[in-house]
């Protein structure tokens, strides 16, 4: 973004922006640094996975008192020539000023009204869509293309008049009040907070501030914590819902069905497994290991966050659910087992493997013989006749299955196991006590399943038809190719 403030005092209209926008960057998990007079007036720097060059600038020009038509069309054709020589380098470009020209008085708009507004329009998508496009038709007519559309799709234009210390601090609690509602300080240390952040900025001109360094500047003036989440929030975008600027956007929306066709593999690796596997990255350097999930997604999806999320990599989730907050480190006490666990041991093996059934609301053992040609008494069958719908219980459902599975192992001395996945593709494994052998079950039966769905590490639950699942295996295997 770029924007043009009042300067009657040269940098200090700059710096009052700025500082406007601070409260709303620290509440965004992704904003890393910002920085005043470098490239441009304002800069603020974002962790960005789907980016190419993995982060995105958000770029604000500040000019101040009357603007001509003709000085607005050369701002924004700066704008574009950034984003000619660095493409994909700014998110958003924005220029703020007091006035703009009369005739050019329907350019700026309110970028925090217009998001806000959006989501009430979501049902009616071909309203925005309309204004969306009346918008773009006149930016065409008035700068002609591809000035136009650029403007349309990058730049945001405001008028915001700060003429005054007093109107800038002003402007600032109010962002403060707005970003952190939950904040409760005094207007004298709202007014402190203000003017330390001031000092920082005047003597690092030129220089990046941190989001750390802002944030123990800011909370040591206001005498307690911003009110930031405990969890780092994670928004798994669909074409469903909205951004979020609060949390760090996974989008999804290209994996979500409807009318556009289902990604190949390598669309899935490319568009949300890289970007998953760079957004772990990020959070471990950044040591964070705690991720809360929002927003709405297909299973398949949550297969890709389940594995990329993985605690064998250090983190843990939690998994908004219809009964309430699913965490994956929500542990029962040592040894405690549910008792509505139905158990049924294998008296021999299926040649030299162990197979497994594990069955969640449905028990699908009976149905091996006929669909997977494995006998009945050669199956280690675990059915919970109930929807497991806490962390807790998919614990202790691990803990049993792998129990089980260990004392049959110590038993019957199996060369491997049998596995039977949900989707399209075999899914192979080795180790040092033998092969996998997978075998395929149809797309039509893993969309079929829309129950209860278990999220435990190191095993996976099945559709209400039926798995064949060997924990001891998925623990020590291979990354699954999807």
């Amino acid at each position: 973004m770029a924007f043009n403030l009042l300067p009657q005092d040269g940098f200090d209209y700059q710096l009052w922006g700025g500082l406007a926008r601070l409260p709303a960057w620290l509440a965004n998990p992704a904003f890393e640094q910002m920085m005043f007079e470098g490239l441009e007036d304002v800069e603020a720097r974002f962790f960005a996975p789907h980016a190419p060059q993995r982060y995105l600038l958000e770029r604000y020009q500040a000019k101040g008192g009357s603007l001509s038509p003709g000085e607005v069309g050369d701002v924004l054709r700066g704008f574009l020539a950034f984003e000619t020589s660095f493409p994909r380098t700014a998110r958003v470009q924005t220029l703020v000023t007091p006035r703009l020209p009369p005739t050019l008085n329907w350019l700026g708009r309110d970028p925090q009204r217009v998001r806000r507004a959006r989501p009430f329009y979501a049902p009616f998508s071909d309203v925005a869509a309309a204004s969306d496009a009346q918008l773009r038709a006149d930016l065409i007519a008035a700068y002609g293309d591809p000035l136009g559309p650029f403007v349309a799709e990058f730049v945001e234009v405001s008028e915001r008049n700060l003429p005054d210390h007093d109107t800038a601090l002003q402007a600032f609690g109010i962002a403060l009040d707005r970003s952190f509602p939950g904040l409760d300080a005094a207007p004298r240390r709202i007014e402190q907070a203000f003017e330390a952040l001031s000092g920082l900025a005047r003597r690092n001109l030129g220089a990046p501030l941190a989001r750390a360094d802002l944030i123990r500047v800011a909370e040591a003036q206001l005498g307690q914590p911003l009110p930031l989440p405990a969890a780092f929030p994670l928004n798994i975008r669909s074409d469903r819902n909205e951004q979020d600027e609060t949390a760090l956007e996974i989008d999804a929306s290209e994996f979500s069905g409807g009318a556009t066709a289902f990604p190949d593999v390598p669309r899935w690796t490319e568009g949300l497994l890289v970007p998953l596997d760079v957004t772990a990255r990020w959070l471990r350097r950044h040591l964070v290991s705690r991720v809360v999930l929002r927003g709405s997604y297909r299973l398949t999806t949550a297969m890709c966050l389940g594995w990329s999320l993985r605690s064998a990599i250090g983190f843990e989730l939690k998994i908004p659910t219809r009964e309430d907050l699913w965490e994956t480190d929500d542990r029962p006490p040592r040894g405690q087992s549910d008792p509505r666990w139905k158990v049924v041991e294998p008296t021999r093996l299926d040649g030299d493997q162990l197979s497994v059934s594990i069955g969640v609301l449905r028990d699908p053992s009976s149905e091996l013989q006929a669909t997977a040609g494995v006998a009945a008494e050669a199956v280690l069958a675990l059915h919970l006749p109930l929807p497991i719908v806490s962390g807790s219980a998919a614990q202790a459902g691990v803990a049993l299955v792998k129990q089980r599975v260990d004392a049959a192992i110590a038993r019957l001395r199996p060369v491997g196991s049998s596995s039977i996945w949900p989707g399209q593709q075999r899914l192979r494994s080795r180790s040092a006590t033998g092969g996998t052998r997978c075998r395929r079950l149809s797309s039509s039966n893993f969309e079929a399943w829309t129950g209860a769905m278990c999220r435990p590490r190191g095993w996976h639950s099945s559709n209400p038809v039926w798995i064949l699942c060997s924990p001891w295996r998925l623990d020590r295997g291979r990354k699954p190719a999807l």
